[in-house]
């Protein structure tokens, strides 16, 4: 089963999907994870992540942001961690500094007047089971002159040591896909195993079993979420999409229709007739910018923008001219191409939606 190529898993670009499905839930998860209490309709703000260090190379942040209550900002910064690394707790001074003085106005500091920076809140969530990994990282600076000893203190968020009742009591939807991550470690273990191809072989159907049984109880979350308000469709597809493209980037070289799979156990277990009301819903309450814009321009266009998006999740960039034959299409098609967004697979695929 060894290609040898290990193939590299992109976690920092579904970790950021992940965190920019909607204003609401990103609340939601910085308020589980930081034990606060924002209101979900808070003004939050997606900052800068890449810092240039002393020696002119550049460090890139997972998930920096703020968030404004009574005109007061807040900065919260988000580390992703698949290895226990002892060294991590510096590189979180280093990013907390830079975090702290990014876009400081040096033309407005007074000669007399002393500098306060603010380190950002932060926390690093470990994707991988770990039993080495406490649950705060400390280090202790010790000032000269002052002789002050400051300790600098960084928790930690183990994804594998909740269950499907915190997520969902936290409203920590958009980290649920995250939960299949640990189940690549197993097929890794396989593969170092010396095995007949037959002994493989059953050993791959028992973790096929497993890990669909694993998918399915976060699809069946996402369907009670929907059912109890406490998800609109526009951001279960989102979730489910990303659920899709993780999957297939842990599991694709040993189970290679997982996506697929995936899919069908979405379409299974989400109603079509609920998808289409909630994708209305969605493009009503505005959740994400792209739709508040469209919604702006009308109804189409903001469904056709948000169709793009999903587009470029499953296909990639789009060429320009299927861009605007989507924007140059009536409201009816959009919903049948949004009713059947798990079917599209290639651009082929999409034509048989498009009208000239």
């Amino acid at each position: 089963m060894e290609n040898g190529k290990k193939s590299v898993i992109h976690y920092d670009k579904i970790l950021k999907n992940l965190f920019n499905i909607s204003t609401r839930l990103t609340i939601c998860a910085i308020n589980a994870l930081f034990k606060k209490n924002f209101k979900e309709d808070a003004k939050i703000e997606q900052l800068n992540r890449e810092y240039i260090r002393l020696d002119k190379t550049t460090a890139i942040a997972d998930t920096v942001l703020s968030i404004e209550i009574n005109e007061q900002k807040t900065k919260y910064h988000i580390e992703f961690q698949t290895l226990n690394d002892r060294t991590l707790i510096i590189r979180m001074i280093d990013y907390g500094f830079r975090i702290a003085i990014d876009n400081l106005d040096y033309s407005n500091l007074k000669l007399d007047e002393e500098i306060t920076v603010e380190f950002p809140s932060q926390i690093i969530i470990f994707l991988k089971h770990n039993e080495s990994i406490p649950d705060k990282l400390n280090l202790t600076i010790r000032m000269p002159y002052t002789e002050q000893k400051i300790k600098y203190i960084v928790p930690t968020f183990k994804i594998w040591e909740y269950d499907l009742d915190y997520y969902k009591r936290q409203k920590l939807y958009i980290m649920l896909p995250l939960r299949i991550i640990n189940l690549s470690e197993e097929l890794e273990n396989l593969k170092r195993r010396k095995l007949h191809e037959e002994e493989i072989a059953k050993l791959q159907n028992e973790y096929r079993r497993k890990i669909t049984e694993v998918i399915e109880s976060i699809i069946r979350e996402l369907k009670d979420a929907i059912e109890t308000d406490d998800l609109i469709i526009e951001e279960c597809n989102r979730i489910l999409l990303e659920l899709s493209n993780l999957a297939g980037e842990l599991f694709s070289e040993e189970l290679k229709d997982i996506e697929q799979e995936v899919n069908e156990m979405a379409k299974m277990i989400i109603d079509p007739e609920i998808y289409k009301r909630g994708f209305e819903e969605g493009l009503e309450k505005g959740l994400e910018k792209g739709v508040e814009k469209g919604i702006e321009k009308g109804i189409g266009k903001g469904m056709a923008e948000t169709i793009i998006r999903q587009l470029y999740k499953k296909l990639g960039e789009l060429p320009s001219e299927y861009k605007a034959r989507i924007l140059g299409q009536a409201r009816p098609t959009l919903e049948l191409i949004a009713e059947n967004i798990f079917d599209i697979e290639s651009l082929s695929d999409l034509d048989r939606f498009l009208k000239q």
